[in-house]
């Protein structure tokens, strides 16, 4: 058995516009003055918590309280708005459904591992996927090789009988393959138009992944 490990946001769809307007809609609750989304879009992918420091810092710096307030805040919002227009990539669906002919598939993102869940679920992708780990699922997140491990546990992959391969946009999603020994495989469609270490392949379209993966599991180790 294979395990073929995907992250989520720049990767499957595009979240941005969802999670710039939760923070919208948060500071709007906590009666704090609007942001422009050019402002807070940089901060989308960058991690929950830095989000939260970076998109709510004028509330945090004045209330002790204050990031626990604002990520229960955040995560009750989006969870109810998880995909009011997020979208997966045009032609994602159709790749999953074959990918998850070639191996176990796992989903490995900074989100929490709720909302993940539930987001797949609006996709309709979720019953392709045999786990699910979030930024809140382990003690440290991406690319921690912790994530990875865990994955693999969950899907019940062993690398003496079977090959991996994590699929991702950004830096931290390949040094996130490396590090297990996966071949990694570069979404040159997501968040990020450049990345500082090298994939082991390019992947320029999402109906590009199912061929690659496939060539990529018959190679000799």
């Amino acid at each position: 058995m294979n395990l073929i490990g995907l992250d989520l946001d720049g990767t499957l769809e595009d979240s941005r516009n969802d999670m710039a307007a939760v923070v919208h809609r948060v500071r709007a609750g906590l009666g704090l003055r609007p942001r422009p989304t050019d402002a807070v879009r940089p901060w989308v992918n960058k991690g929950m918590e830095q989000l939260y420091r970076a998109c709510f810092d004028d509330y945090i710096q004045l209330n002790d309280a204050g990031l626990e307030e604002v990520r229960k805040r955040y995560e009750a919002d989006y969870l109810e708005n998880v995909a009011a227009e997020t979208r997966l990539y045009p032609g994602m669906s159709e790749s999953v459904s074959r990918l998850a002919d070639l191996g176990r598939l796992a989903v490995i993102t900074n989100k929490p591992e709720r909302i993940s869940r539930r987001l797949l679920e609006v996709l309709g992708i979720d019953k392709f996927i045999g786990a699910v780990i979030g930024g809140d699922t382990c003690p440290k997140s991406k690319p921690d090789l912790i994530v990875l491990e865990e994955a693999a546990h969950r899907v019940g992959f062993d690398k003496t009988k079977g090959r991996a391969v994590m699929i991702g946009d950004t830096e931290a999603d390949m040094k996130l393959g490396r590090a297990f020994g996966a071949k990694t495989i570069w979404a040159a469609w997501g968040y990020t138009d450049q990345i500082g270490s090298e994939p082991d392949i390019t992947a320029k379209t999402p109906a590009d992944l199912p061929a690659m993966v496939r060539s990529v599991l018959a190679q000799k180790p």
